[in-house]
């Protein structure tokens, strides 16, 4: 069974600005923007030195070797920041002064302290923030959500979630591996699983344990493993640089169970998720085709043109800032495994 295509196009004149040449940028987002007719990308600005040839390769205006150069620059509306994580909040904070909207790549913050500064700063200035979660932004969560309201697996009991990629450790240092840029496996990937346990229960874990590997003393953590509650409901969380790709979530309930294999990256099969259904001894597939990226900066688009929050966005984004601050804390009390 397939439901078809559902996507939050729309034809917008807002004026983007991205901060950062980050292939996510490049690959996914300003695709998406073009794709969805979410507005114009107007301007690119990197402290790399890449902007010229970015600009250059995607059909770019303008390139500022300055972010506060862009920031400053009256005919942006909006701006996407593709910075790695420990800068997410500084420039969400000058960028909401300077008048600018903000999409901001998760995770938004690496605090809820960041978060009450990130938010302050854009109720202050009248501007919308959100959260680059772009699997939020996929049909199959609607389709998900009428399932489990439906009771088609009973009440649930657990979640099963993981994300794994396998990260080259190279010369220099990936920012995904630099603590002291917001790297890790768990910052990385590992809130993906977080912010999907967040969205299901509507809650924060009441109890978190944590293992976690890392290839160094005080390094970034490389794999973590996270077992958790929330309310009834119970959650093994997994994620890693090192083993081949998944990015899955098998749901258990007293009645069956739902697994979705492509619950995070979508994209990765043309933007077409599959829910398998199990109860009864018997199985089905659900096919859902959707545009999870460009859904996301559709979706911020008419936020930006209306000025109204995307319906329960801010409450969980601050859950899963919670939740990994939690995560964290625990994984830093612990014995880390591995070297």
């Amino acid at each position: 069974m397939k439901s078809g295509p559902q996507r939050g196009g729309c034809q917008s004149e807002i004026r983007w600005g991205v901060l950062g040449a980050a292939r996510i940028a490049r690959k996914a987002v300003i695709p998406a923007i073009r794709r969805a007719g979410a507005g114009e990308v107007l301007a690119i600005a990197s402290a790399s030195g890449k902007a010229e040839a970015f600009a250059a390769e995607l059909g770019i205006p303008r390139a500022y070797a300055d972010y506060d150069e862009l920031l400053a620059d009256p005919d942006i509306d909006a701006v996407y920041i593709a910075l790695p994580n420990a800068a997410h909040a500084r420039w969400i904070i000058a960028a909401a002064r300077a008048g600018k909207h903000v999409l901001c790549e998760k995770p938004v913050v690496l605090s809820t302290a960041e978060l009450d500064d990130v938010e302050d700063a854009c109720a202050t200035a009248g501007v919308q923030l959100a959260e680059a979660f772009m699997y939020r932004h996929h049909a199959q969560l609607q389709r998900l959500r009428e399932l489990l309201d439906a009771g088609t697996i009973g009440d649930l009991v657990t979640v099963e979630s993981s994300f794994h990629f396998t990260l080259a450790r190279t010369e220099p240092l990936d920012i995904r591996l630099r603590p002291d840029l917001g790297g890790g496996s768990l910052r990385d990937i590992g809130c993906y699983p977080v912010d999907l346990l967040g969205w299901l229960t509507g809650a924060e874990p009441d109890e978190v344990g944590v293992v976690a590997h890392r290839d160094r003393p005080g390094g970034a953590d490389t794999r973590m493993a996270v077992a958790a509650r929330y309310g009834d409901v119970t959650a093994n969380l997994h994620c890693s640089f090192d083993a081949p790709f998944r990015a899955e979530a098998r749901l258990i309930g007293t009645g069956g169970s739902i697994w979705l294999p492509d619950v995070f990256r979508a994209d990765n099969r043309g933007g077409t998720a599959r829910i398998q259904i199990e109860r009864d001894g018997e199985s089905s597939v659900v096919e859902v085709e959707s545009d999870q990226y460009g859904n996301q900066v559709a979706a911020f688009a008419r936020r930006v043109e209306h000025g109204v929050p995307e319906p329960g966005g801010a409450a969980l984004t601050r859950r899963t800032a919670a939740a990994l601050e939690r995560i964290e804390a625990a994984a830093a009390r612990a014995v880390p495994a591995g070297r």
